[in-house]
């Protein structure tokens, strides 16, 4: 985009200076051709005033006297009455052009005209003389106009490249859009656009944590207390074999519909946030820890990361990005020396974190509050995935559990 937005302005910054120079070079055409003919009516009447005392001093006035009299660009024609015309030219005048489309002037000398003419080749000469400045000039102001579009691009374009940047990111599940404040429309549109679907996405995801919840305390409560009843009534002496033997069944029964309604809550928790986003734990460890490692090490402090357990097991990048960037951003903070993350995918695909450094900062007691919220807000989305995160110290280690979305 910036590159066509920089052509775009070099082209019509040319464009612009062709049409003025064109319409400039009519304007000064007419110009040149009146001072042109001014110059050649002056000069045939200083060559007539000239003539006129030749002719009073008794002289001859011939070719050899007119030739003295031309100019370098003109042609000069004296037409005695009854006698032959006398012509010459300049030694630089282009006699291939039609004489009758040339810059002409006349005045009368006793006895006969003079006529000077000069060529409109003239013109052209006058006007091209410089072409080389006008040729440098272009292109100059073709390379201003080519910094003018490039640093214009730039400004155009980055809230629409930080808009990409958002729209990959909701792309791989996170939420916390970095969204651009701009003033061209156009780009204020995408971002509410983005903005209301994140947060539209968020919700869901919330409210299905929210189903899953009450889900399993609908099913599971009822189902519990009609087994301890089965249970009970199959401990009871006072009641025919028969009839233990069908609360027993009936237990067996219910222990099924309380695995059937455990699997029907988890499959609700572990659906994809985004199809087709998802990343082996593989490749997603692999990312956040370079991502990281050249955070740090602008600190001067190195990370270390493995990955543990299934490595074929497959999450959406976004939320473990979005959790893993608050919790290392305050292990960072609090903690001090190296950085190690262990990525495990556990046995029903959960994925297990630990960020932990070597030491501890401590901190002034009008910080905590704002590392305590920081940490909240980890939290928070953790349990909004319907996960949980573990510990406080960076040095013992934060411990997060999320399931596999």
């Amino acid at each position: 985009m910036r590159n066509r937005l920089t052509l775009a302005f070099i082209v019509l910054s040319v464009c612009l200076l062709l049409g003025a120079g064109i319409l400039r070079s009519f304007i000064l055409r007419d110009l040149i051709r009146e001072q042109e003919s001014a110059h050649v009516h002056e000069e045939s009447v200083l060559i007539a005033d000239i003539v006129d005392r030749r002719q009073a001093e008794g002289g001859k006035v011939d070719e050899t006297f007119l030739r003295g009299l031309v100019g370098a660009d003109d042609r000069l024609v004296y037409s005695p009455h009854g006698a032959p015309a006398v012509e010459v030219h300049g030694s630089t005048y282009d006699d291939s052009n039609d004489p009758a489309k040339d810059i002409a002037s006349s005045s009368e000398v006793a006895g006969g005209d003079v006529t000077v003419s000069q060529s409109p080749e003239v013109i052209k000469d006058i006007l091209y003389r410089d072409i080389s400045s006008v040729l440098a000039l272009f292109l100059l102001i073709g390379a201003v106009a080519g910094l003018c579009g490039f640093f214009f691009s730039r400004w155009l374009s980055a809230p629409f490249r930080q808009l990409a940047t958002a729209a990959a990111a909701l792309g791989r599940g996170r939420f916390d859009l970095d969204l651009p404040e701009t003033k061209i429309p156009e780009a204020r549109a995408i971002a509410l656009a983005l903005g209301t679907s994140a947060t539209q996405l968020e919700d869901r995801l919330r409210r299905e944590r929210d189903f899953a919840e009450h889900t399993s305390h609908v099913l599971r409560t009822p189902l519990t207390g009609l087994r301890l009843e089965m249970e009970e009534l199959a401990l009871r002496e006072d009641v025919p074999a028969d009839v233990r033997q069908t609360a027993v069944r009936s237990m067996k029964t219910v222990d099924g519909m309380n695995q059937v309604a455990g699997d029907l809550v988890e499959l609700a928790r572990s659906g994809s946030l985004v199809a087709g986003a998802e990343l082996p734990l593989v490749d997603l460890a692999t990312q956040l820890a370079q991502r990281w490692a050249d955070r740090l090490a602008a600190r001067d402090r190195a990370l270390t990361a493995s990955a543990e357990g299934d490595l074929e097991l497959t999450y959406t990048p976004g939320p473990v990005e979005h959790v893993l960037d608050l919790v290392l951003a305050e292990v960072v903070r609090r903690g001090t020396g190296a950085v190690r993350i262990i990525f495990s995918g556990q046995e029903g695909g959960h994925l297990r974190v630990r960020v932990a450094s070597e030491g501890v900062v401590p901190r002034p007691r009008n910080g905590e509050s704002e590392q305590l919220s920081r940490l909240d807000e980890a939290r928070t989305v953790v349990a909004a995935l319907g996960g949980r995160i573990s510990g406080d110290d960076p040095a013992q280690g934060l411990e997060v559990l999320l399931p596999r979305r």
